[in-house]
């Protein structure tokens, strides 16, 4: 088929969808992007990240279009994640809905609950499911109409949502320490310490350390939620709250504690950014999910020596414990595609069979995700301990918190909210037995007005 050439720093064929736009700051290069004539389009809707990611996937998409004999024009539209929800409904009323589209795994199964997300079993070969570890198939596994288990997306990456990393320099100048305490109450001490140095010396709008707030803190405070109670805000089968559980009061006075101590800022920026607040010197130490090794290396790639990566601590002070959630994203072919085999082939090439890309993208990510599959991962584990670019150390820290992170919650978004109010309560220091009974109830009532009680199709 003839193609056109046509020379784009960046391609995007944008939807008219309002608040639909490409990350208009990013300049890759000046290559040439070749357009297929009556090509079918595939259109991909793909999350606005970092912008080193945005830049591995333009790069993989302009590839994808150099074939000349696929028929497949591939376009790309980048939707801010928090948009991303509102849009896709939108979409399907509208009848204007993209071919492929990313979801998180904590998402997942409310497109398929919806019918939004098409069954992939029969499109791919028992050779590349089995290839995919048995945490990546849960994550995707959801039974149909007949109970028969169904794969409804293709997993990307798994990413553990949060760990601590912090400046070594600045810990043991404001701290007096190189270690990160393994209890909270220990870490609380040191925040009281590095802030009393600061102020010694003067220095102001600089914190001990950063929390997740905002949506982020909904879901990134997860891990620590089952840590401090061995499970999450309901049951496993959903028929109970389980916020009245000692360990959300201590998690509710943790907040209140750091928020009333001036340990962390009020606000503060993007989540998927919080390594910049320590690269930029504003503060010490901060949370941050494995993804922030690909911002340091790519951002403060001169100061990588002073990066320290740390398990977050824990109310009694064990570590060998969920800190984190394995994280992760997924591609979903929509309902309403027309021409699944095409989209097909763009899944196989961009992660599904074409394991020259699938390394290639784990290797510009500095190895800071997992791949759910066990061919690519073998590759990467082998590459990893040859390579001296990204420290030992931080890989460690990485893999200690992914081996024992869960999946994420699949319940109701509300009832994370509910969490992330309760925390915000005892941020602004209200008192914490009232907003715990004050989310308890938000909860239950989330239970019974949607009729969780039994439901969770995980068990």
């Amino acid at each position: 088929m003839k193609k056109n050439v046509i020379c784009l720093s960046m391609v995007m064929v944008a939807l008219s969808l309002t608040g639909c736009k490409p990350p208009d700051d990013i300049i890759i290069d000046d290559e040439k992007e070749l357009v297929e004539e009556n090509a079918t389009p595939i259109k991909m809707w793909m999350m606005d990240f970092e912008e080193w990611e945005n830049k591995i996937n333009i790069s993989q998409r302009k590839l994808f279009n150099k074939n000349l004999e696929d028929g497949i024009q591939l376009q790309q539209t980048y939707i801010n994640k928090n948009d991303f929800d509102d849009l896709i409904r939108s979409s399907y009323e509208s009848k204007n809905v993209p071919d492929i589209y990313m979801v998180s795994y904590g998402n997942l199964y409310k497109e398929v609950k919806a019918g939004r997300a098409i069954s992939l079993n029969n499109y791919l070969s028992d050779s590349v499911w089995n290839d995919l570890t048995d945490t990546a198939k849960e994550a995707i596994t959801y039974k149909d109409d007949k109970g028969n288990d169904n794969y409804y997306g293709f997993p990307l990456v798994f990413e553990p949502s949060t760990l601590i990393t912090y400046s070594k320099s600045a810990l043991k100048k404001y701290g007096e320490t190189e270690e990160i305490p393994t209890k909270w109450s220990d870490f609380l001490t040191l925040c009281g310490k590095i802030k009393a140095n600061l102020k010694k010396e003067n220095k102001r709008n600089i914190y001990p350390f950063g929390v997740p707030t905002g949506v982020a803190c909904a879901w990134a405070t997860w891990g620590w939620q089952v840590a401090a109670t061995n499970g999450l805000a309901i049951s496993d089968d959903w028929s109970t709250s389980r916020i009245t559980e000692p360990g959300y009061k201590d998690l509710a006075n943790l907040w209140k504690d750091l928020y009333g101590n001036g340990y962390v800022p009020l606000s503060s920026g993007e989540y998927t950014e919080s390594a910049f607040d320590v690269g930029d010197g504003k503060a010490i130490m901060t949370t941050c999910g494995s993804w922030s090794i690909s911002s340091i290396m790519n951002q403060y790639k001169d100061k990588k020596d002073d990066f320290g990566f740390a398990v977050a601590p824990t109310f009694d002070g064990n570590q060998d414990k969920v800190t984190a959630t394995n994280g992760g994203w997924c591609y979903v072919i929509s309902s309403e595609c027309k021409n699944i085999d095409k989209a097909i082939e763009v899944i196989k090439f961009l992660t599904a069979e074409d394991t020259e890309q699938t390394v290639d993208y784990f290797k510009r990510a500095y190895y800071s995700k997992s791949s759910p599959r066990k061919s690519v991962q073998a590759i990467l584990s082998s590459e990893s301990k040859q390579q001296n670019e990204v420290p030992s150390e931080w890989v460690e820290v990485v893999n200690k918190v992914a081996s024992k992170a869960i999946l994420e919650p699949i319940y109701n978004w509300d009832i994370s909210v509910a969490v992330e109010g309760l925390l915000e309560e005892a941020a602004m220091g209200n008192d914490i037995d009232e907003a715990i009974k004050k989310c308890d109830n938000q909860v239950k009532s989330i239970i019974t007005n949607n009729a969780l009680a039994g439901t969770n199709p995980r068990k």
